[in-house]
């Protein structure tokens, strides 16, 4: 295996082998007998995520033919098994191998994990090859800081620098990658379920995506401390020449005693792309609805409470980035400290018109079991002012809340969420 080392510095290999092998005929013409068999093996290439390990199996020498038997390793956590067979002709290197695999877990591209079997085929000549098949994703996990439409614009300016032809440039793509049903996605903002179902086609380092992934209704997602309900969520890739990801999101939620919904949509991959339109119930202008978005209270209020010497709305809305990358990194290291689900802080507090001390708001969210979640809330100036919420969900659309307010006073609600068509 050191040989291998030798021949191409960026492959690491150890393990046993055994080589029962006769060679004749010319350098440019080998004619080979025999056979090589490989045991306990590990390969791996620093190009690649995963390398092979346990690798046992025999290839089988046939004049200028190799054969592939029983050739079995894992990687990434599962099993794969190769088939197949090379040649050599004419200078030219023809393969037709077959790879199935079961439980793999891949870690790419980086921030995302994702497990799946797969069943593809490599065929083709080292001048020309084409790798087909079918990956079913069983598994999906995104780290905090992945970001989607940053990813899709790196992989736009590398293919734009592209140079000269390459092994990736002369490999052409037909991947068949879809979902299992209803597949679960759990990020720090996000809890979603939902569907995937797209064709990779192009070249190794041109691949483009169409079909569509779809989001199911009753998913969650947060920003700024407001948890939205997933009405409707799609993503579609339709531009067979490149990647373009057209969103069409709806997601609503309750602030006070107002139901808004916001609609966003638009190509993720242009500079202002996106388009967000939001209405609410009872109806409010589309800027009060933004305020109480984003501050919990539309302008007229903060107009008055900055009458009353209180920060007003400018100044508000500017602390509003601040204080939510302030929650985001927060968040992240409390959940890797304690397995807090979420937690945000809020320099101003609650104020309203029986509670008119302010003072910073910290609020804790732990989702105990899937249909159950806890939430506490406290002003650090004033001990007392202690908020304690607990959510239990019996359908996606039914739950049950219990919810103790700063003064004391405890309550029981029903909210039933019925989609508006």
């Amino acid at each position: 295996m050191a040989l291998l080392q030798t021949l191409n510095p960026k492959i690491s290999a150890r393990g046993m082998v055994g080589l029962n092998l006769t060679a004749a005929g010319t350098i440019s013409s080998p004619v080979l007998q025999g056979h090589l068999e490989v045991k306990d093996t590990f390969i791996s290439h620093n190009d690649f995520p995963s390398g092979l390990s346990d690798l046992n199996g025999v290839l089988v020498f046939d004049q200028n033919r190799i054969q592939i038997e029983n050739l079995n390793g894992t990687t990434g956590g599962g099993t794969i098994a190769l088939t197949g067979f090379g040649s050599y002709e004419n200078r030219t290197f023809l393969m037709d191998i077959g790879a199935t695999a079961n439980g793999v877990r891949l870690r790419y591209p980086p921030g995302v994990s994702s497990t799946a079997n797969a069943n593809l085929r490599l065929a083709g000549s080292s001048n020309s090859a084409l790798l087909s098949g079918e990956v079913v994703v069983t598994k999906l996990g995104v780290t905090p800081g992945f970001d989607f439409g940053a990813y899709l614009e790196r992989s736009k300016r590398s293919i734009a620098v592209t140079g000269a032809e390459n092994l990736e440039s002369r490999l052409r793509l037909d991947v068949h990658v879809l979902t299992t049903p209803e597949l679960q996605m759990q990020t720090a903002i996000a809890k979603l379920s939902g569907n995937a179902d797209l064709r990779i086609r192009g070249t190794a380092d041109r691949s483009v995506a169409i079909g569509r992934v779809s989001a199911n209704e009753g998913g969650e997602i947060s920003f700024n401390g407001t948890k939205y309900h997933l009405e409707r969520g799609e993503v579609t890739f339709s531009n067979p020449a490149k990647t373009e990801a057209v969103i069409d999101v709806q997601a609503s939620t309750r602030v006070r005693d107002y139901d808004i919904t916001v609609n966003i949509s638009g190509d993720v991959t242009k500079s202002n792309g996106l388009k967000a339109t939001w209405h609410s119930e009872p109806p409010l202008p589309e800027a009060d609805v933004i305020a109480l978005l984003a501050l919990g209270r539309t302008r007229e209020e903060s107009a008055a409470m900055q009458g009353s010497g209180a920060s007003g709305f400018g100044g508000q809305a500017s602390n509003l980035l601040i204080n939510e990358a302030l929650n985001t990194a927060v968040s992240s290291r409390v959940q890797r400290l304690f397995g807090v689900s979420r937690i945000k802080i809020d320099p101003q507090g609650l104020s309203s018109e029986t509670n008119v001390v302010r003072g910073p708001q910290v609020t804790i969210e732990q989702q105990v079991a899937s249909n159950l979640t806890i939430t506490y809330s406290t002003n650090v100036s004033v001990a007392s002012q202690q908020i304690i919420q607990v959510e239990y969900n019996l359908t996606r659309n039914i739950s049950i809340v219990a919810l103790r307010d700063q003064n004391g006073v405890v309550s029981f609600d029903v909210k039933i969420r019925q989609r508006k068509r």
